[in-house]
This record gives C-alpha cells, structure tokens and sequence, in this order.
C-alpha cells in the first residue's frame, strides 16, 4: 500500500534523528523489532502499512532490499539534467521530481503520525484511478419531518437520537440494489460483481485523521438496525478499539460530512472499491416549487466519487437519482424496525 520508496527511506539524514518518534511508540511486534535491530536498522524510520500504521516483517524486508539498492540507484540520479532529456519529435522534456516546498522563517516541522503516514500511502494509492464526480440536489424536507415524528419513540427505545445518517446509509443500500454495478470493483481481469453489500462508514478522528469501519451486511439491515451498526462503529472508533475485521471487506462507502458543515465536497475513492458517496449539510434553501411558488425547504447535496473504469456518468446519474427518489418518499411507508 505505500508509496513511498524503500530507497527514500533508506537516504534519510541523520540530522532527522531528533525529529523521529520514540521507538517504544512504533507499533511492531517482537519478532519484527527483533528482525530490525538484526540488520541495524532503527524501526523508527520504516513506514507501516498495517492496521494503525503497524510495521510488519515485510515492511523491515522492503526497507532492507531497498537500503541494499539504494547506492546502485544514486549515480543514475546524480546525471546531468540533460542526460534525462527524451525527444519525441518536439522540444525535449526532462522528468523531475516535484520541487521541495520553500522554507521560511518560523517554519516548524511536524513529524508525521502512524495514522497520518498510512492515510497518505493509502491515498495516494487511491487517487492512482481515473476519478469523476456528480452532484445532485434532494429535498429532505419531508423526510425530516417524518424523523422528528418517529424519533422521540426511537430516543426512548433505543437510549440514543435517530440521525439522518440512518435514513442516507438505507437508501445508498436500495440505490445499491437498484444500480448494482455501483457496488463492484475493478482488476485487470475484470470487474467483480458483489453480491454482499458491506458499507464503509467514514468516521473523523479530529486532527489524527480517519479510518473507515465497514457495516457489514448493510442491505440486510432495517433503519433501525443501521443506526445502531453506525452508533457502533462510530464509538468503537473513537474508543480506538476497531480491529483489523472491522475495517476490511467494504464493498461501497458512505462520506457523511454533513455535520461538518460542507455543501459539495469531492470523495476519494477507497480502493478496491468503484464509488463513494457523500452526504453535505442538511440546510434551508429557497426554492421554485412544480407549481411556480416559492418555497423554504430543507435541502442537501449528494456528491459521488467513483472510479471511471467502472462506472460512466449515465450510470452515476441514475445511482444518484434512486438515491434521492427514495430519500424524498421517504415517510411512513419506511417502517423503522
């Protein structure tokens, strides 16, 4: 999953030791410290690709290889620029690396965390798919009206609120069935078809960043049943008690950044996933009614991220219509349990 070369890590300067995490903060079992002080390697400087930025023994493995290529690979970098120059035909062009970010005064470097690193790798990974976006518009004004009447019963059956989100993750699931080449991935081979529904739930951590537990399931489940998988899932997150199985084998996820108050963002896709979706602020906005009057309703956007290999723009479309037809007939005919 990373990005980063072994042979960077293996070129970094000594002068960066003040700058490295503790070694008893860098999640590695014995076995793995045991096989990294073997070599001489300090662990520190190894970014882990497991669960929580967890080194694993292939990760010392790739970090050795990539320390053992490193001297073979610096005189082909140290050329001439001209020694990298392709003609094809037109103007030579030289491949470089991006330039390195100016360094002012008062610049404080921050080192990155376990969590920040993995996000990076991961993210970088992701955005290696040719990504597009659709927005669409729905009018919740029905739909949360009919909340409010049912949440009350729900605050006092279940000990916990009924949020949008529930009714957003179920009809993502109906969109899914409707649509079902939305809940797929793309190989080289292929693109796989999945049966189950398993729905990423993107949850924040505040500054550290965030992870992504997986609602297994997902189509199985009432309203009832999804606000009590996402209360889960969200407590056991910030709890930072997720396992490896809670955040594997989504198969679709669901960005809820309403709360944060965005109105259109741009998901990445997870990968080995085809598309994301995101559900913005639930906010009043004036609007021209079927009639021609205007209206005050409550109105929030869907955003989805998918990957263009999979999925076209006609087939994003009608993903974000069932989206939304069943969001705005939402009401009592959507049993909560």
């Amino acid at each position: 999953m990373s990005s980063s070369s072994p042979q960077a890590s293996a070129s970094v300067s000594s002068t960066a030791t003040a700058e490295r995490p503790d070694l008893s903060e860098v999640r590695a079992t014995p076995a793995v410290r045991k096989l990294a002080a073997e070599n001489g390697i300090d662990i520190s400087r190894i970014e882990g690709t497991g669960l929580g930025g967890r080194v694993s023994k292939k990760d010392v493995e790739d970090f050795i290889a990539g320390a053992k290529a490193a001297p073979a690979a610096q005189p082909q970098a140290a050329r001439p620029a001209a020694a990298s120059q392709v003609v094809s035909g037109g103007p030579a062009s030289i491949a470089a690396r991006p330039a390195p970010p100016t360094s002012l005064a008062g610049d404080e470097l921050v080192p990155l965390t376990q969590m920040r690193r993995a996000i990076a790798n991961n993210m970088v990974q992701a955005w290696a798919a040719p990504h597009a976006h659709a927005v669409m518009e729905i009018d919740m004004t029905a739909l949360m009206k009919y909340r409010e009447k049912v949440r009350g019963d729900f605050q006092a059956r279940e000990g916990f609120d009924l949020s949008p989100a529930a009714f957003i993750c179920k009809a993502a699931v109906e969109a899914l069935r409707t649509v079902p080449l939305v809940n797929s991935s793309f190989t080289d081979q292929g693109v796989i078809a999945h049966k189950e529904i398993n729905l990423g739930y993107a949850v924040a951590l505040g500054d550290e960043g965030l992870v992504v537990p997986v609602i297994r399931d997902a189509d199985g489940k009432s309203l009832a049943g999804l606000m009590r998988s996402i209360r889960d899932v969200v407590d056991r997150a910030k709890a930072r008690r997720l396992t490896l199985d809670d955040l594997s084998g989504g198969t679709f996820t669901l960005n809820n950044t309403g709360p944060l108050g965005t109105i259109v963002s741009s998901p990445i896709v997870p990968p080995g996933q085809a598309a994301i979706m995101s559900s913005e602020s639930i906010r009043k906005g004036v609007v021209v009614t079927d009639d021609d009057s205007i209206a005050i309703r409550q109105i929030m956007n869907i955003v989805i991220g998918f990957d263009h290999r999979v999925i076209d723009g006609s087939t994003a479309a009608r993903f974000l219509t069932a989206v939304r037809d069943w969001l705005q007939n939402a009401g009592p005919t959507v049993p909560v349990y």
